[in-house]
């Protein structure tokens, strides 16, 4: 039996440097396939009001990605997006947040998101896995990710574990139960796509930080790494 993925993507319109890369859900596709063999990708844009169609078959697990847009923004497809997180927690059916789908999961879910107190971070994090999980393997202590970000999640919701995190950002991952795994950061994006993204906060944030986050990310990254467990989490959840 074929498995599906819906892949729901949140980011607001596109900056000029996106035409030159992939979209977010191929991005998290292409990511992704090696390790679902026997899966299909569903990609649906919520935020330009794209969604599953109520009378098609449930999709078996759910990825929400990132977005510059805030939890706390005003907007139609932020409410729906909550309310469908809300319901899916309730049936136990299995979803992914990078970011932006992080803060979300844990706002529908009852958790507190608000400004990071550090302020932004952008370019790399180090994520120490503080309560890994079996399906993390090859095992490792802790991660370097890619990361853009100055909301971050505040307080767990209920049921929820902090997985990993720093003294910046200590909810760095989390997972309820055998069902819900997300992270603030970002396994999908690549060195040149994060090169580019920060060219295009030049102005809106200090020339310092920024030229730490280009300094970070010319290192290597284990975006890949963190791409491969979370196949191997969608595959021991679908069979929860």
């Amino acid at each position: 039996m074929r498995r599906q993925l819906a892949i729901l993507t949140t980011f607001e319109g596109d900056l000029p440097f996106t035409a030159r890369h992939p979209d977010d859900g191929e991005k998290v596709r292409s990511a992704l396939a090696p390790g679902l063999p026997g899966w299909d990708f569903s990609v649906f844009r919520v935020s330009e009001d794209h969604w599953p169609a109520d009378d098609a078959p449930a999709p078996d697990a759910w990825l929400v990605t990132g977005s510059p847009a805030s939890v706390h923004d005003d907007r139609p497809w932020i409410r729906q997006l909550l309310a469908l997180l809300a319901g899916l927690h309730a049936q136990r059916r299995p979803m992914v947040g990078l970011c932006f789908g992080h803060q979300a999961i844990a706002t529908a879910l009852g958790g507190r998101v608000g400004l990071s107190p550090g302020g932004w971070r952008v370019g790399t994090a180090a994520l120490p896995l503080t309560r890994p999980r079996p399906w993390m393997q090859p095992a490792r202590a802790a991660l370097t990710l890619y990361a853009a970000h100055n909301e971050q999640v505040l307080a767990l919701p209920p049921g929820a574990e902090a997985v990993g995190g720093d003294a910046f950002c200590p909810v760095g991952a989390m997972a309820i139960g055998r069902h819900v795994f997300s992270t603030q950061y970002h396994p999908e994006f690549s060195p040149s796509f994060m090169a580019d993204l920060l060219q295009a906060m030049a102005g809106q944030l200090p020339e310092d930080l920024l030229a730490t986050g280009r300094q970070q990310i010319a290192q290597p990254a284990d975006g890949a790494l963190l791409m491969r467990w979370i196949a191997q989490f969608l595959q021991q959840a679908v069979q929860a």
